[in-house]
This record gives C-alpha cells, structure tokens and sequence, in this order.
C-alpha cells in the first residue's frame, strides 16, 4: 500500500492523527517532534495525495485504506513496539521522570496559565515584564523576520541609507547581534515566514519605489539563498501567514492601489494559487495564524485607516465554502503596527492611526475571549512599522528610529506561570 501512495510511514502516522481531530501542535507533541516538522509532513501529504484541505486526505485515506472505519476497508497495519522495545527505548529518562513525578506529586504542584491580567495585577508588575535588549547593529524597517533554532533573523529593511538587503541573527543566550549573507534583492515593506527549515521572503519595494514578485528563500543552516516561483503580481506592503505548512499572502501594493487579492504558497510544488479575496482591499495591515484560522486585521486603503478584523478559514476555501468571518474589530483604526501570536493570544505593537500622524504613543494591543485590550508600556515616543517575534514565551519588538540610526529591541514576557506550593507540615 505506500508504494502505491507513495506515504512514507511516518506521513502515514500523522495523516492518522489528522484523522482523529488532532492539531499540529497536538500532534508534534504526541510523537515529539516540532510543529515546524509536522507542517512539512502535511504539505508533503497533500502534495502526494492531490489533497488540499485536511478534510480531502482523511477522505483519500480512508478510500485507500490507510485510515480503518466502521465498515470501511481494512487499514493498513502498524506494529506497534513491545513493552520491552520501549523500555529498552526509553530507560534513560524513565527514572529522573518518575523522580520528577514523585516531587510534583509530594508537592503537589500547581501551575496555572493564562494571560496577563491588566485589571489584576499593578501597573508596575507589567512594566517590569519588559526587558530591552542589545539593539540591531543598523536601524532598519519594513523588515522580515522569523525564528528559527531558537534564534531571530531580520531581513532586509529600510534604514537611513535607503533598502538593505543585510540579514543579521540575534542569539538571546548571548544577547548577540551577527551579520550573514545579504539578501540578493534589497527590499523592504515585506515580512517572512518559516516553514520547515526554510525562510521565504515574498515580493517587497525595491530601491526604486516599485514593488517586485521575486520570491526568494533563506536557508538558515547554510546562511545561503534561492529563489522560488515568481508571485502572481509585484507586491509590497502585505501581510503574511504560514498556515499548515503553506505561506499565504493578502493584500497590499501593487505600486498604484491597494489589493484584495489573496494568494497561498505550497513549497512543496514551488506553486502559487490565488484564493477567495478579501472583503475590501488593504495594505500595511497584519495577518496571524491561529488554530484553525489566519486572522487579517486593521491596515488601510484610500478610505484612511481600518479597525475591521476578519478571519480566513483555509479549509472552508479549499473546499469552495466562503473563507472569511467576522473577527472582533480593533478598538481603533490602526496600519504600519507590528503583530505576532502566542499561543491563541495575539499581540499588537505600534503603528499608525491616521492616514498621516504616527500614534501619539504606542500600545501593546492583547485579544483575548473578551475582545482587545491594552498593556502599558514605558515608552512615550510614537512606533511606527516595528516587528514583532514569538519565539517561546516571549514577543521580541524591533523598532527603528531611522532619523537617528537608532534601534530598540525589547522582549516581552507575554506568558507567564504562578506557582503554588503548600506549606508541607
């Protein structure tokens, strides 16, 4: 049955998982291994299977017998490893584990997540969250960045010398900031996204002002550079979201207007297609990835700044239902901020409010169920197109004052953990 699907045994594995609900993450921590790597699993899936959505390949797997239903054909078996295979397996960390298990249990250890409380905690316990950071050697905006290994990578940019293609990486276990090989094409206005052990960096403004459709990728383990598939159009200004091991890009530039159109990326065909557009066009706008959908939120076009949040269903798209849904709206018209997700909560930094004038000051934006709320900072100076980085527990904020040359990198503790330990007598 895998020669005639072509599934290896572990994409096999994972289809199985999809079939029973399970998410990326759900899955990555079942077979303990990253996010990152179950996207790629899932893109290589749909491209042996013609699927595109998770839907269509638990249909093409249980029509082939790979995943076993009631009454259905009979699925293809995996033996699964002894007790004594996976004591031989794993004896190194069963011991230290029931040793950890017994002092959580003595203990009795009690963790709770959630997200920053503003109304509980005082102003001062959330201004001391933050943590500034050894800035970038150039100042630059409009930049791409991503993480990758545990580390950041800022792309490209515009600084006081006009677009730059540098590319620097930031370690936080040193606080370091080092140069890498320059990107080909110096742009900027664009962002960039990881899927596998890939960095793609669509399109962007060039040095002459017009955008461009070159797509090119970042290999980070050999600091080299390729290109892929030209975009649909030259485009700048986006927003961008890798979703399921797929890079989707909306909106933004064309050079005379802003766009509605939206296009996906699959890396493993080097394809683009072109998706259900967006409601009304956008540029200089954000777009984060959540569990089962890309939210797009705010930007502006020739009516002036937006507060309108909508989320994309991928899966509804493929499957020819309509994408879009109404998200909850920003509680004022906002472009040119910085986004970033973790876990469900996302967080919005910076940016502008009018048509011209940068924000008075800048606001750390957080959804949560109840709707937007905001978190002080320290800062007073307006922010206007920084980026922001997930990476672990913390958001990482790149802003640049390009007058003065100047860079601030800060980090955000934006989850947190209580510990309770009882008084043990």
């Amino acid at each position: 049955m895998a020669d005639q699907h072509q599934l290896s045994a572990r994409e096999i594995e994972i289809l199985r998982l999809v079939a029973k609900g399970l998410t990326n993450g759900e899955i990555a921590h079942l077979l303990t291994i990253s996010p990152n790597t179950v996207k790629v699993h899932l893109s290589n899936i749909y491209e042996k299977t013609g699927a595109a959505s998770r839907t269509e390949a638990t249909m093409y797997g249980i029509e082939h017998g790979i995943i076993d239903v009631p009454g259905g054909a009979e699925a293809v078996e995996v033996i699964p490893p002894t007790r004594a295979e996976l004591l031989r397996k794993h004896v190194w960390w069963i011991i230290p584990a029931a040793a950890l298990v017994m002092v959580l249990i003595i203990l009795t250890l009690v963790i709770l997540f959630r997200p920053p409380d503003t109304e509980a905690q005082p102003l001062a316990a959330l201004t001391e969250r933050w943590q500034e950071l050894a800035p970038m050697p150039v100042a630059r905006a409009g930049m791409a960045t991503a993480a990758y290994d545990g580390e950041i990578y800022a792309i490209a940019g515009e600084g006081p010398e006009g677009i730059s293609g540098s590319v620097f990486r930031y370690t936080p276990e040193t606080d370091h900031w080092t140069q890498l090989s320059e990107k080909p094409l110096p742009v900027a206005d664009v962002h960039g996204v990881l899927i596998g052990e890939k960095i793609y960096v669509p399109g962007g403004r060039r040095s002459d002002g017009a955008p461009t459709d070159i797509l090119e990728i970042y290999d980070p383990r050999r600091d080299t550079w390729s290109t892929g598939a030209r975009l649909p159009q030259p485009v700048s200004a986006y927003a961008l979201a890798d979703f399921e091991g797929q890079m989707y890009l909306f909106g933004g530039w064309d050079g005379e207007q802003a766009l509605d159109t939206v296009y996906v990326y699959n890396p493993a065909t080097d394809a683009w297609r072109e998706l259900t557009r967006m409601g009304s066009p956008r540029q200089d706008h954000g777009a984060v990835a959540l569990t089962d959908k890309i939210v797009v939120i705010g930007g502006r076009n020739d009516g002036g700044a937006l507060t309108e949040a909508v989320g994309f269903y991928p899966s509804r798209d493929f499957e020819g239902e309509n994408p879009w849904e109404e998200f909850v709206d920003l509680p004022e018209a906002r472009y040119g901020f910085g986004v970033e997700s973790s876990g469900e909560v996302i967080f919005i930094f910076g940016g502008a409010q009018a048509s011209e004038a940068v924000a008075d000051f800048p606001l750390l934006y957080q959804y949560t169920e109840s709707g937007w709320r905001s978190i002080p900072t320290d800062m007073t100076e307006p922010v206007f197109k920084p980026v922001l980085i997930s990476l672990g527990s913390q958001i990482y904020i790149i802003t640049s004052a390009l007058s003065e040359n100047q860079t601030l990198f800060l980090k955000y503790q934006a989850i947190y953990f209580e510990v309770f330990l009882p008084i043990i007598q």
